[in-house]
């Protein structure tokens, strides 16, 4: 049920850590684990083999690129860590992948100074596809993402990632035991409306009854919101929710930073109120970096596994409607200090598909070109010399 165990005197040992199938149910988890696997899902992998980007894009012929890596990425925060078994052609290029769950790998460490044959970390894994088939890969054939290794860990020896949840046990649980003492607090304080008071000393449950239902009559039904009239031997006092609750409530914001924390993420994606002096620019710049391990935990390990370098592009993320771009561009073309041909700009600002450019071909663009370059040229030759003397005016600049 752990994402890992720790040994105890050949006892096994559930280590202090969240449930991860019960860590969704916290909405902050939920929100923490879909957004980081989202935007790292969404981050465009390349490199200079066109078959393995198209491997990277399409990885599987059950599910599309995006929730693919959105899953594998899922199970890495929860788990510390997600395996993916690699598909390749004959010339050993990878064509697929096969997302494995935790659950269904077993790691064994492989060692000649053991009478092991090779030095090798070797993958026992249980494909569920494959109707339940148990296959022992070599790690060539496996990626192994991690999201933190230790190393100081004896049953993993270094080898596996340990989950962010694994610090955040005793902050879940002050925060379920502030939810459930705030609910409490809530049915008991809202749950009687009213207070009725009586002058006799001691009241029979009958006559209770009967004053109950006579006070539920009058302030319910067709007699809602209508004026109470009363005697002066009774007292009707509504009842106010305990003021003291809203603290019990506040309680779940020093929760949410730690979770935010532990996940390396700003908590105002969590609590909703950001910094008053950061910019929208600042805080996504701060969002990225915090994505920056989870996306070097995927290209360090494919790089790796593929033998070709593999690199991430966040312009999706930091920059989703091409404003920055524009700006940068606009600036780099500028009369005053122009670094980039105006034909480059463009080009670039195709390439990101900014300002609907994609769906202009290169022709129309040339094209478009050519006749604004005619056009100033001749624009140019057809002004006549401008002459700021007025007729019959004397020179009045005297020559030394």
């Amino acid at each position: 049920m752990s994402p890992f165990f720790v040994t105890d005197n050949g006892r096994v040992i559930a280590s202090q850590t969240i449930n991860a199938s019960d860590a969704l149910t916290n909405s902050d988890i939920f929100a923490v684990v879909s957004r980081i696997a989202s935007n790292v899902a969404m981050t465009s992998y390349k490199t200079d083999n066109p078959l393995i980007n198209k491997a990277i894009k399409q990885p599987s012929q059950y599910i599309n690129g995006y929730s693919f890596w959105q899953k594998v990425v899922v199970q890495l925060l929860l788990t510390g860590n997600a395996y993916v078994l690699i598909n390749r052609d004959g010339n050993n290029i990878p064509r697929s992948f096969i997302q494995v769950p935790a659950s269904n790998v077993q790691i064994n460490l492989l060692s000649k100074d053991a009478g092991d044959p090779v030095n090798d970390i070797v993958y026992t894994i249980t494909l569920d596809s494959e109707n339940s088939k148990t296959f022992t890969v070599r790690s060539s054939d496996v990626l192994h993402f991690r999201c933190l290794v230790s190393g100081f860990d004896e049953q993993t020896r270094g080898y596996c990632g340990i989950s962010p949840l694994v610090s955040l046990a005793q902050e879940v649980s002050i925060q379920n035991n502030s939810n459930r003492l705030a609910n409490a607090s809530l049915s008991h304080a809202i749950a009687p409306s009213y207070v009725i008071k009586l002058p006799q000393n001691q009241i029979k449950d009958a006559l209770k009854e009967n004053w109950r239902n006579q006070v539920e009559k009058m302030t319910s039904g067709v007699n809602t919101g209508r004026a109470l009239v009363m005697d002066t031997s009774m007292d009707l006092q509504p009842l106010q929710v305990n003021p003291n609750i809203d603290s019990l409530l506040s309680n779940t914001r020093f929760s949410q930073s730690q979770i935010a924390k532990a996940f390396g993420i700003p908590d105002e994606y969590l609590n909703g109120q950001g910094d008053q002096q950061s910019s929208i620019q600042m805080m996504n710049s701060l969002y990225v970096n915090g994505l920056a391990p989870y996306v070097s935990s995927l290209t360090s390990e494919m790089s790796a596994k593929f033998g070709v370098d593999v690199r991430a592009d966040f312009t999706n993320l930091a920059d989703v409607d091409h404003s920055q771009l524009i700006s940068q561009i606009s600036s780099l073309t500028s009369s005053k200090n122009t670094v980039i041909p105006s034909r480059l700009a463009v080009r670039i600002l195709r390439n990101n598909d900014a300002l609907g450019l994609a769906d202009i071909s290169d022709d129309d663009i040339d094209s478009d070109f050519k006749a604004s370059e005619q056009a100033g040229t001749s624009s140019v030759a057809a002004s006549p010399p401008t002459n700021n003397n007025k007729e019959g005016d004397q020179d009045e600049e005297q020559t030394d």
